[in-house]
């Protein structure tokens, strides 16, 4: 089998518990097709990846009523664990024997499916152009605009307000070589993290591997996560897609 050289997975088997109970966040529908196909639909377009995985809970029987509108380089699977990192390191498993250990995975949400295809592109030129022998990865992100508070205990009122500069808000998808992710994803500390670099960042400390370099990401591609995302992700697709 040929060696993979960009591999996406998106983790999928969330239940999306802040999106409401109606339906499955990730099967939400949008213009005619659930959530999930205009995120693979991107990164098929923009990212241009050998393969996409898709990471879906044991018990998904919704996807594969998807599968005839999808690329054929879309592989689900259903191995998806309790959490967001058990998840993406049971994908991981689940594709040793198709990568090598220095093949990039790109890592996804299902709920970013508004993000410009020509972010996509620029990310894939920055991880084309990595040195073959690098380590380093690289996450989509922006610097902070907005004003930071801290709550006070009972998180009723503003207690203080957070110095910004420097502080950048991490989008996906994020980028790491098979073999980091997988060594990452395997650190007592894994399951505390709330996105990938998060776990790469403590595997960096561990090895002195330099941390994850900032690409800067778009302000196009947000997370859906209440239901009243959902007119604004649809709108931003409209305009994407010249739908009317």
């Amino acid at each position: 089998m040929t060696p993979l050289s960009i591999v996406a997975l998106i983790p999928a088997a969330g239940l999306g518990a802040r999106f409401g109970d109606q339906t499955l966040k990730q099967y939400a529908p949008i213009h005619g097709h659930p959530m999930m196909y205009w995120t693979i639909r991107r990164i098929h377009m923009g990212l241009k990846p050998n393969l996409i995985a898709v990471v879906l809970s044991r018990d998904d029987k919704q996807f594969a009523s998807l599968i005839p509108e999808l690329p054929d380089n879309v592989l689900p699977l259903y191995c998806g664990g309790a959490t967001r990192a058990e998840s993406v390191a049971n994908g991981l498993t689940s594709l040793s024997e198709r990568v090598l250990p220095e093949t990039w995975i790109v890592v996804h949400d299902a709920a970013r499916c508004a993000i410009p295809i020509p972010t996509l592109a620029h990310l894939t030129n920055e991880l084309r152009a990595m040195p073959a022998a690098s380590d380093e990865g690289l996450i989509l992100a922006l610097p902070l605009s907005d004003t930071l508070k801290r709550a006070n205990a009972d998180q009723t009122r503003s207690e203080k307000t957070l110095e910004r500069s420097g502080l950048w808000g991490a989008q996906t998808p994020q980028c790491f070589r098979f073999h980091v992710l997988q060594e990452a994803l395997a650190l007592d500390t894994a399951h505390t993290s709330t996105d990938e670099a998060q776990a790469v960042e403590r595997w960096c400390e561990e090895t002195g591997t330099p941390k994850p370099k900032f690409v800067r990401g778009s302000r196009q591609n947000i997370k859906l996560t209440y239901p009243e995302d959902l007119p604004v992700v649809s709108a931003l697709i409209a305009l994407q897609e010249k739908i009317t």
